[in-house]
């Protein structure tokens, strides 16, 4: 219901001469309007209610400067480059950060916790969450595959675990590469002794190309649904 509210107003406000304009060129102006047409494939947008106002963080995956802008009730209040911290009226804090596919965090940081997150040992204060994700908004692709998954809980649950089982096994085969690459650079130093070296999968072309293919499309369904980790997303 929030985050229909939130698409309401961006509707209600992308009337105006700005957003109409935005609409033509298809930028981002200084109103929020709604995802649409074939937008969703390089816009996304998330959002939160916070105290009196509604937050709306937008990027434009396509966009090599990954600005991050956040809007407030509708209006551009500020814009950043990823990873974007984004502090707000009593202390709260919007953090959002862009990766490869998507995104790897979109959450309110609470004022008792905003410190906190990510400090191991800090105190946080009882029953104050250490962050709230940032909800994706109609009309976008994150939304849809989220409705996707809601709809067909299992077939969503089992693309979840394929892509998963798909990323690891691209880490593993690549990870003699990466081994032989380091020990390389550490004979070039004296480090390691030459021609020292593991063994490498060696795969036919085609189950390259299928892993190649297959990794791209696990990769977009983990950032659909913002899921993101260092080893296998990065």
């Amino acid at each position: 219901m929030e985050a229909e509210g939130m698409r309401t107003k961006a509707a209600q406000v992308g009337k105006g001469t700005r957003a109409g304009k935005a609409a033509r060129t298809g930028r981002m102006e200084g109103s929020l309007r709604p995802v649409c047409g074939m937008e969703v494939l390089w816009r996304g947008q998330f959002g939160v209610r916070w105290g009196e106002a509604s937050y709306v963080v937008e990027v434009d995956f396509l966009d090599f400067g990954e600005r991050v802008r956040l809007y407030r009730d509708g209006l551009l209040a500020e814009e950043r480059r990823s990873p974007a911290r984004f502090e707000l009226e009593g202390g709260a804090v919007i953090e959002a950060a862009m990766a490869l596919y998507g995104m790897k965090t979109a959450r309110l940081v609470p004022p008792a916790s905003a410190g906190s997150v990510g400090a191991p040992g800090a105190a946080v204060a009882p029953g104050v969450p250490d962050a709230i994700a940032l909800v994706p908004l109609p009309g976008t692709a994150e939304a849809r595959r989220l409705a996707f998954g809601r709809r067909h809980p299992l077939l969503g649950a089992a693309l979840a675990a394929g892509a998963w089982a798909v990323l690891a096994v691209a880490l593993v085969t690549q990870l003699p590469g990466i081994a032989n690459q380091a020990l390389m650079l550490a004979a070039h130093v004296n480090l390691a002794p030459s021609g020292l070296s593991v063994p490498a999968f060696d795969l036919p072309g085609w189950l390259n190309g299928v892993l190649s293919i297959a990794g791209i499309l696990a990769g977009l369904d983990r950032g659909l649904r913002m899921k993101h980790n260092r080893l296998l997303d990065d």
